[in-house]
C-alpha cells in the first residue's frame, strides 16, 4: 500500500508540479504578470529536481531536500518569490490569470497532503537505503532514471544535485537576506 501511494505522490508531483505549470508559462509568454508569478514558482520548485537527483544516487539528504521543497513551493505560489517578484502580486485578469490562481489553489493543497505524506521519510535522512520503507522512496526517482538517463551514473547525477543544492541554498540565502535588509534595515 505505502508503495502505491508513493508512487502515486510521484506521479501526481509530476504532473502537477512539472507539467500543468510548464504549460501555464508556454500560455503566459505574452502576459508579464502571469509569467513572473510562474517563474517565482519555478525558482523555488528547482529544489524539486535537486531532491529527484539525490534520491536517484540514494542519498540520505533527499529527503531533507523532499520536505523543504513542498514548504517553499506554497511560499512561493503564495507570497511571490522575495528576490526578484515583490510580494504577492496579482497575476491578472483573462483565462490564462484564471489557470493559474486555480492550479496555485490546487498545487498548495497537494504540497500539503504531500508533506504529510512524506514527513515519516525523514528518519531517511539516516541511512535510506536500511529498509523497505526508505527504499520504497527511492524506486520512483530511480525508475526515472532508467528512463531518462540509463547511461549515466547515479553518482554523477547526485554529485550535480549536490552542486544545485548548494547554488540553491545560496540564492535562499541571498532572499532571505534581501527580505530582512527590506523590513529591518533601510
Amino acid at each position: 500500500m505505502l508503495s502505491v501511494l508513493i508512487r502515486l505522490d510521484f506521479v501526481l508531483a509530476t504532473v502537477l508540479l512539472v507539467v500543468a505549470p510548464l504549460g501555464l508559462l508556454l500560455a503566459s509568454v505574452r502576459r508579464p504578470a502571469v509569467r513572473g508569478h510562474l517563474l517565482a514558482y519555478w525558482r523555488a520548485s528547482s529544489l524539486l529536481m535537486v531532491t529527484v537527483y539525490l534520491m536517484i544516487d540514494g542519498r540520505p539528504e533527499a529527503f531533507v531536500a523532499g520536505n523543504a521543497a513542498l514548504v517553499v513551493i506554497p511560499l512561493a505560489l503564495q507570497a511571490g518569490d522575495v528576490l526578484f517578484v515583490p510580494g504577492p502580486a496579482a497575476p491578472g485578469e483573462g483565462p490564462v490569470a484564471t489557470w493559474v490562481r486555480r492550479w496555485q489553489t490546487g498545487a498548495t493543497a497537494f504540497c500539503g497532503v504531500s508533506l504529510l505524506l512524506t514527513v515519516p521519510a525523514l528518519r531517511c535522512a539516516w541511512g535510506p537505503e536500511q529498509n523497505s520503507f526508505c527504499a520504497a522512496w527511492l524506486a520512483p526517482p530511480r525508475a526515472l532514471h532508467r528512463a531518462l538517463h540509463p547511461s549515466v551514473d547515479p553518482a554523477t547525477l547526485g554529485d550535480a544535485a549536490v552542486i544545485g543544492g548548494l547554488i540553491y541554498g545560496a540564492y535562499l540565502v541571498a532572499s532571505v537576506i534581501r527580505v530582512g535588509w527590506s523590513r529591518w534595515g533601510a
